[in-house]
Protein backbone atom coordinates (compact mmCIF):
# COMPACT_ATOMS: atom_id res chain seq x y z
CA UNK A 1 0.00 0.00 0.00
CA UNK A 2 1.25 3.46 -1.28
CA UNK A 3 1.42 7.01 0.56
CA UNK A 4 -0.93 7.74 -2.11
CA UNK A 5 -3.64 5.13 -1.21
CA UNK A 6 -3.14 5.50 2.65
CA UNK A 7 -3.85 9.37 2.25
CA UNK A 8 -6.69 8.75 0.15
CA UNK A 9 -8.59 6.58 2.57
CA UNK A 10 -7.78 8.72 5.18
CA UNK A 11 -9.04 11.69 3.45
CA UNK A 12 -12.38 9.76 3.00
CA UNK A 13 -13.07 8.30 6.53
CA UNK A 14 -12.55 11.53 8.36
CA UNK A 15 -14.52 13.66 6.87
CA UNK A 16 -17.12 11.02 6.62
CA UNK A 17 -16.75 10.12 10.19
CA UNK A 18 -17.78 13.91 11.23
CA UNK A 19 -19.87 14.45 9.44
CA UNK A 20 -21.88 10.90 10.71
CA UNK A 21 -21.61 12.10 14.01
CA UNK A 22 -23.18 15.77 13.06
CA UNK A 23 -26.12 14.36 11.54
CA UNK A 24 -26.72 11.74 14.51
CA UNK A 25 -25.94 14.24 17.33
CA UNK A 26 -27.24 17.63 16.12
CA UNK A 27 -26.85 20.65 18.05
CA UNK A 28 -30.20 21.72 20.02
CA UNK A 29 -32.07 18.10 19.59
CA UNK A 30 -34.83 19.52 21.20
CA UNK A 31 -35.44 22.32 18.39
CA UNK A 32 -35.17 19.16 15.92
CA UNK A 33 -38.52 17.58 14.02
CA UNK A 34 -37.08 14.25 14.98
CA UNK A 35 -34.44 13.08 18.19
CA UNK A 36 -32.79 10.08 17.27
CA UNK A 37 -35.36 9.26 14.79
CA UNK A 38 -37.87 9.22 17.51
CA UNK A 39 -40.57 12.30 16.51
CA UNK A 40 -40.43 15.12 19.32
CA UNK A 41 -42.98 15.68 21.59
CA UNK A 42 -43.39 18.90 23.88
CA UNK A 43 -43.87 16.14 27.24
CA UNK A 44 -40.31 15.21 26.58
CA UNK A 45 -38.83 18.36 28.24
CA UNK A 46 -41.58 19.09 30.46
CA UNK A 47 -41.43 18.89 34.43
CA UNK A 48 -39.31 16.11 35.69
CA UNK A 49 -39.26 14.13 32.03
CA UNK A 50 -36.94 17.01 30.58
CA UNK A 51 -33.89 15.47 32.88
CA UNK A 52 -34.33 12.13 31.90
CA UNK A 53 -34.47 13.14 27.97
CA UNK A 54 -31.81 15.71 28.66
CA UNK A 55 -29.48 12.53 30.20
CA UNK A 56 -30.29 10.04 27.50
CA UNK A 57 -29.66 12.75 24.99
CA UNK A 58 -26.30 14.20 26.71
CA UNK A 59 -25.02 10.25 27.35
CA UNK A 60 -25.83 8.85 23.36
CA UNK A 61 -23.96 12.04 22.16
CA UNK A 62 -20.98 11.35 24.33
CA UNK A 63 -21.34 7.75 22.86
CA UNK A 64 -21.14 8.84 19.31
CA UNK A 65 -18.35 11.22 20.34
CA UNK A 66 -15.83 8.79 21.46
CA UNK A 67 -16.43 6.86 18.44
CA UNK A 68 -15.69 9.43 16.26
CA UNK A 69 -12.75 10.21 18.06
CA UNK A 70 -11.41 7.26 17.93
CA UNK A 71 -12.12 6.62 14.49
CA UNK A 72 -10.08 9.63 13.96
CA UNK A 73 -7.03 8.43 15.97
CA UNK A 74 -6.82 5.45 14.41
CA UNK A 75 -6.85 6.80 10.78
CA UNK A 76 -3.92 9.10 12.06
CA UNK A 77 -2.22 5.89 13.32
CA UNK A 78 -2.70 3.86 10.47
CA UNK A 79 -1.57 6.89 8.12
CA UNK A 80 1.58 6.81 9.99
CA UNK A 81 1.96 3.11 10.40
CA UNK A 82 4.43 1.47 7.59
CA UNK A 83 2.40 0.32 4.39
CA UNK A 84 1.64 -3.95 4.64
CA UNK A 85 -1.62 -6.05 4.07
CA UNK A 86 -1.93 -6.41 8.06
CA UNK A 87 -2.46 -2.15 7.42
CA UNK A 88 -4.75 -2.66 4.59
CA UNK A 89 -7.13 -4.98 6.21
CA UNK A 90 -7.12 -2.32 9.21
CA UNK A 91 -8.39 0.55 6.17
CA UNK A 92 -11.37 -1.49 5.55
CA UNK A 93 -11.89 -2.26 8.97
CA UNK A 94 -12.00 0.87 9.93
CA UNK A 95 -14.55 1.83 6.70
CA UNK A 96 -16.94 -0.40 8.34
CA UNK A 97 -16.38 1.13 11.70
CA UNK A 98 -17.85 4.28 10.60
CA UNK A 99 -21.10 2.65 11.60
CA UNK A 100 -20.72 2.23 14.68
CA UNK A 101 -21.58 5.97 15.28
CA UNK A 102 -24.98 4.77 15.17
CA UNK A 103 -24.51 2.47 18.21
CA UNK A 104 -25.39 4.88 19.97
CA UNK A 105 -27.62 7.05 17.78
CA UNK A 106 -29.60 3.26 17.93
CA UNK A 107 -29.56 3.09 21.82
CA UNK A 108 -31.10 6.87 22.19
CA UNK A 109 -33.85 5.40 19.51
CA UNK A 110 -35.04 2.83 21.95
CA UNK A 111 -34.62 5.14 25.01
CA UNK A 112 -36.74 7.59 23.79
CA UNK A 113 -39.27 4.78 22.82
CA UNK A 114 -39.09 3.45 26.16
CA UNK A 115 -39.77 6.86 27.53
CA UNK A 116 -42.92 7.50 25.41
CA UNK A 117 -44.45 4.46 26.58
CA UNK A 118 -44.05 5.46 29.99
CA UNK A 119 -45.35 8.87 29.48
CA UNK A 120 -48.17 7.43 27.94
CA UNK A 121 -47.55 9.10 24.85
CA UNK A 122 -49.92 7.72 21.60
CA UNK A 123 -51.35 9.46 18.68
CA UNK A 124 -53.51 7.09 16.64
CA UNK A 125 -54.37 8.23 13.30
CA UNK A 126 -54.68 7.45 9.39
CA UNK A 127 -52.20 7.66 6.81
CA UNK A 128 -53.30 10.46 4.85
CA UNK A 129 -53.02 9.98 0.91
CA UNK A 130 -53.32 13.03 -1.38
CA UNK A 131 -54.66 11.32 -4.73
CA UNK A 132 -55.26 14.78 -6.33
CA UNK A 133 -51.78 14.86 -8.10
CA UNK A 134 -50.58 10.80 -7.71
CA UNK A 135 -47.96 10.15 -10.43
CA UNK A 136 -48.62 13.30 -11.46
CA UNK A 137 -45.42 15.88 -9.62
CA UNK A 138 -41.99 14.53 -11.79
CA UNK A 139 -39.15 16.84 -11.85
CA UNK A 140 -36.11 14.35 -12.98
CA UNK A 141 -35.51 15.24 -16.95
CA UNK A 142 -34.17 11.97 -17.82
CA UNK A 143 -32.09 13.06 -20.98
CA UNK A 144 -29.91 15.05 -18.89
CA UNK A 145 -29.23 12.20 -16.58
CA UNK A 146 -28.63 9.47 -19.28
CA UNK A 147 -26.71 11.79 -21.84
CA UNK A 148 -23.77 11.85 -18.90
CA UNK A 149 -23.79 8.00 -18.31
CA UNK A 150 -23.67 7.58 -21.52
CA UNK A 151 -20.99 9.77 -21.88
CA UNK A 152 -18.75 7.72 -18.89
CA UNK A 153 -19.98 4.31 -21.05
CA UNK A 154 -18.18 5.46 -24.04
CA UNK A 155 -15.66 6.22 -21.99
CA UNK A 156 -15.04 3.24 -20.72
CA UNK A 157 -15.29 1.21 -23.57
CA UNK A 158 -12.51 3.51 -25.24
CA UNK A 159 -10.18 3.09 -22.52
CA UNK A 160 -11.05 -1.05 -22.37
CA UNK A 161 -10.05 -0.60 -26.38
CA UNK A 162 -6.73 1.11 -25.85
CA UNK A 163 -5.95 -1.17 -23.07
CA UNK A 164 -6.44 -4.31 -25.43
CA UNK A 165 -4.08 -2.26 -27.77
CA UNK A 166 -6.97 -2.19 -30.21
CA UNK A 167 -6.82 1.50 -30.33
CA UNK A 168 -3.24 1.91 -30.97
CA UNK A 169 -2.27 4.32 -27.60
CA UNK A 170 0.24 2.97 -24.98
CA UNK A 171 -0.96 4.74 -21.31
CA UNK A 172 1.22 6.05 -19.36
CA UNK A 173 0.17 4.63 -16.42
CA UNK A 174 0.35 1.07 -17.69
CA UNK A 175 -1.63 -1.85 -18.84
CA UNK A 176 -5.69 -1.71 -17.11
CA UNK A 177 -5.12 0.93 -14.85
CA UNK A 178 -7.67 3.00 -17.45
CA UNK A 179 -9.95 0.71 -17.60
CA UNK A 180 -9.76 -0.25 -13.26
CA UNK A 181 -10.33 3.75 -13.06
CA UNK A 182 -13.01 3.57 -16.09
CA UNK A 183 -14.69 1.02 -14.54
CA UNK A 184 -14.76 2.69 -10.68
CA UNK A 185 -16.38 5.40 -11.93
CA UNK A 186 -18.85 3.63 -14.39
CA UNK A 187 -20.06 1.38 -11.31
CA UNK A 188 -20.86 5.15 -9.75
CA UNK A 189 -22.33 6.57 -13.06
CA UNK A 190 -24.63 3.43 -13.22
CA UNK A 191 -25.67 3.38 -9.64
CA UNK A 192 -26.97 6.88 -9.64
CA UNK A 193 -29.53 5.80 -12.29
CA UNK A 194 -31.89 4.01 -10.36
CA UNK A 195 -31.48 5.94 -6.98
CA UNK A 196 -32.82 9.26 -9.43
CA UNK A 197 -35.40 7.14 -10.67
CA UNK A 198 -37.08 6.28 -7.29
CA UNK A 199 -36.24 9.54 -5.72
CA UNK A 200 -38.53 11.01 -8.61
CA UNK A 201 -41.03 8.28 -8.33
CA UNK A 202 -41.58 8.76 -4.78
CA UNK A 203 -45.38 9.25 -3.44
CA UNK A 204 -46.04 12.69 -2.79
CA UNK A 205 -46.11 13.97 0.39
CA UNK A 206 -48.68 14.98 2.52
CA UNK A 207 -48.06 18.01 4.55
CA UNK A 208 -51.34 20.19 4.22
CA UNK A 209 -55.21 19.73 3.16
CA UNK A 210 -54.27 21.81 0.20
CA UNK A 211 -53.64 19.63 -2.63
CA UNK A 212 -51.89 22.74 -4.40
CA UNK A 213 -49.58 23.04 -1.17
CA UNK A 214 -48.68 19.28 -1.62
CA UNK A 215 -47.91 19.24 -4.78
CA UNK A 216 -46.16 22.47 -5.09
CA UNK A 217 -43.99 20.89 -2.07
CA UNK A 218 -43.36 17.89 -3.40
CA UNK A 219 -42.54 19.14 -6.73
CA UNK A 220 -39.76 21.57 -5.08
CA UNK A 221 -38.59 18.41 -3.15
CA UNK A 222 -38.12 16.28 -6.22
CA UNK A 223 -36.04 19.02 -7.98
CA UNK A 224 -33.71 19.37 -5.67
CA UNK A 225 -33.10 15.41 -5.81
CA UNK A 226 -33.20 15.90 -9.86
CA UNK A 227 -30.79 18.42 -9.64
CA UNK A 228 -28.62 16.83 -7.11
CA UNK A 229 -28.19 13.62 -9.41
CA UNK A 230 -28.15 15.44 -12.93
CA UNK A 231 -25.09 17.83 -11.55
CA UNK A 232 -23.15 13.91 -9.84
CA UNK A 233 -24.15 12.41 -13.05
CA UNK A 234 -21.87 14.92 -15.27
CA UNK A 235 -19.26 15.82 -13.09
CA UNK A 236 -19.14 11.61 -12.84
CA UNK A 237 -18.55 11.90 -16.51
CA UNK A 238 -16.50 14.59 -16.97
CA UNK A 239 -14.21 13.80 -14.83
CA UNK A 240 -14.10 9.92 -15.91
CA UNK A 241 -12.97 11.43 -19.15
CA UNK A 242 -10.31 13.44 -17.85
CA UNK A 243 -9.05 11.06 -15.34
CA UNK A 244 -8.66 8.74 -18.83
CA UNK A 245 -6.97 11.44 -21.02
CA UNK A 246 -4.89 12.22 -17.53
CA UNK A 247 -4.06 8.49 -17.39
CA UNK A 248 -2.67 8.16 -21.14
CA UNK A 249 -0.34 10.81 -20.56
CA UNK A 250 0.89 10.78 -16.53
CA UNK A 251 2.25 8.20 -14.30
CA UNK A 252 2.51 10.46 -11.52
CA UNK A 253 0.85 9.91 -7.81
CA UNK A 254 1.28 13.38 -7.49
CA UNK A 255 -1.18 14.38 -10.10
CA UNK A 256 -3.36 11.36 -9.35
CA UNK A 257 -3.89 12.73 -5.77
CA UNK A 258 -4.83 16.44 -7.20
CA UNK A 259 -7.15 14.83 -9.14
CA UNK A 260 -8.93 12.67 -6.85
CA UNK A 261 -8.95 15.18 -4.20
CA UNK A 262 -10.96 17.58 -6.35
CA UNK A 263 -13.29 15.04 -7.76
CA UNK A 264 -13.97 14.49 -3.94
CA UNK A 265 -14.43 18.11 -3.32
CA UNK A 266 -16.91 18.56 -6.09
CA UNK A 267 -19.03 15.76 -5.39
CA UNK A 268 -19.28 17.01 -1.48
CA UNK A 269 -19.64 20.48 -2.79
CA UNK A 270 -23.07 19.48 -5.15
CA UNK A 271 -24.11 17.10 -1.70
CA UNK A 272 -23.84 20.32 0.58
CA UNK A 273 -25.80 22.23 -2.21
CA UNK A 274 -28.55 19.48 -2.60
CA UNK A 275 -28.45 19.29 1.32
CA UNK A 276 -29.72 23.02 1.83
CA UNK A 277 -31.32 23.10 -0.87
CA UNK A 278 -33.51 20.67 0.47
CA UNK A 279 -33.53 22.86 4.30
CA UNK A 280 -34.52 25.92 2.27
CA UNK A 281 -38.18 23.85 0.59
CA UNK A 282 -38.66 22.74 4.17
CA UNK A 283 -38.13 26.51 5.57
CA UNK A 284 -40.31 27.62 2.49
CA UNK A 285 -43.65 25.46 3.04
CA UNK A 286 -45.52 25.22 6.63
CA UNK A 287 -46.65 22.19 8.13
CA UNK A 288 -50.24 22.27 9.40
CA UNK A 289 -49.28 21.66 12.83
CA UNK A 290 -52.61 20.28 13.42
CA UNK A 291 -52.74 17.78 10.83
CA UNK A 292 -49.84 15.24 11.80
CA UNK A 293 -49.74 12.04 10.43
CA UNK A 294 -49.89 9.06 12.70
CA UNK A 295 -47.30 7.81 15.31
CA UNK A 296 -44.64 5.77 12.69
CA UNK A 297 -42.07 5.42 15.01
CA UNK A 298 -42.51 1.99 16.22
CA UNK A 299 -41.91 1.18 12.39
CA UNK A 300 -38.82 2.77 12.42
CA UNK A 301 -36.31 0.17 13.70
CA UNK A 302 -33.91 1.74 15.64
CA UNK A 303 -34.42 4.45 14.23
CA UNK A 304 -32.57 3.57 10.91
CA UNK A 305 -34.79 1.15 8.78
CA UNK A 306 -38.17 1.33 8.26
CA UNK A 307 -40.72 -1.78 8.03
CA UNK A 308 -44.37 -1.34 7.77
CA UNK A 309 -46.17 -3.58 5.63
CA UNK A 310 -49.34 -1.74 5.91
CA UNK A 311 -47.40 0.74 3.67
CA UNK A 312 -47.43 0.34 -0.14
CA UNK A 313 -44.42 2.67 -0.79
CA UNK A 314 -40.95 1.58 -1.38
CA UNK A 315 -39.01 4.49 -0.63
CA UNK A 316 -39.67 6.95 2.20
CA UNK A 317 -37.37 10.26 3.46
CA UNK A 318 -34.93 9.33 5.87
CA UNK A 319 -34.89 9.99 9.48
CA UNK A 320 -30.96 9.88 10.38
CA UNK A 321 -29.21 12.01 7.55
CA UNK A 322 -30.42 13.22 4.05
CA UNK A 323 -32.56 11.27 1.52
CA UNK A 324 -34.63 8.51 1.19
CA UNK A 325 -34.34 4.64 2.25
CA UNK A 326 -36.70 1.47 1.50
CA UNK A 327 -39.42 -0.13 3.46
CA UNK A 328 -38.27 -3.28 4.13
CA UNK A 329 -41.67 -4.86 4.35
CA UNK A 330 -41.96 -3.98 0.78
CA UNK A 331 -41.29 -6.96 -1.65
CA UNK A 332 -39.03 -4.56 -3.72
CA UNK A 333 -37.24 -3.42 -0.34
CA UNK A 334 -36.54 -6.90 1.17
CA UNK A 335 -34.93 -7.82 -2.12
CA UNK A 336 -32.64 -4.61 -1.37
CA UNK A 337 -32.02 -5.66 1.95
CA UNK A 338 -31.12 -8.95 1.26
CA UNK A 339 -28.91 -8.30 -1.91
CA UNK A 340 -26.97 -5.24 0.69
CA UNK A 341 -26.45 -7.39 3.28
CA UNK A 342 -25.13 -10.30 0.84
CA UNK A 343 -22.91 -7.70 -0.65
CA UNK A 344 -21.53 -6.77 2.69
CA UNK A 345 -20.82 -10.22 3.58
CA UNK A 346 -18.79 -10.96 0.45
CA UNK A 347 -16.74 -7.79 1.31
CA UNK A 348 -15.95 -9.25 4.55
CA UNK A 349 -14.59 -12.70 3.74
CA UNK A 350 -13.36 -11.71 0.52
CA UNK A 351 -11.03 -9.06 2.52
CA UNK A 352 -10.37 -12.22 5.46
CA UNK A 353 -9.51 -14.34 2.32
CA UNK A 354 -7.33 -12.24 0.68
CA UNK A 355 -5.29 -11.17 4.35
CA UNK A 356 -5.23 -15.41 4.95
CA UNK A 357 -3.99 -16.14 1.53
CA UNK A 358 -1.12 -14.27 1.71
CA UNK A 359 -3.11 -11.92 -1.62
CA UNK A 360 -2.82 -8.74 0.10
CA UNK A 361 0.82 -7.16 0.86
CA UNK A 362 2.84 -4.31 0.27
CA UNK A 363 3.89 -5.10 -3.69
CA UNK A 364 0.31 -6.31 -4.74
CA UNK A 365 -1.99 -4.83 -2.78
CA UNK A 366 -2.94 -2.15 -5.44
CA UNK A 367 -2.81 -3.51 -8.81
CA UNK A 368 -2.85 -0.46 -10.93
CA UNK A 369 0.49 0.31 -12.22
CA UNK A 370 0.82 4.37 -11.14
CA UNK A 371 -0.40 3.63 -7.94
CA UNK A 372 2.65 2.28 -6.15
Amino acid sequence: MTWLVKLIMFICIVPSVIAMYALAFPASPEKKKMIFGVRNNPKFFEGDTAKKTKDIIASCRKGGLIITVLVCLASIVLLALPANGVTMVAWIVLVFALFLVSVPYAKGNTELKNLKKELGITKSGVVYTDLTNTNVVHSLKMPWLILPNAIALAATIGALLIDLGVIGITPAAGQYALTAMSLSFLFIAVLLIPLAIMMDNARNMVISRDSNVNANYSRAKKKTWADLFTAMSWANALFLVGFAILLVFVNNDIVMLCGLLAYMVIIFTIVFIGIANQKAVENRYDRDTDFELQDDDDNWVLGMFYYNPNDTRLNVEKRLGYGGTVNIAHPAGKVIMIASLLLVVFSIVLIIWLAATGQINETNLISVPGLS
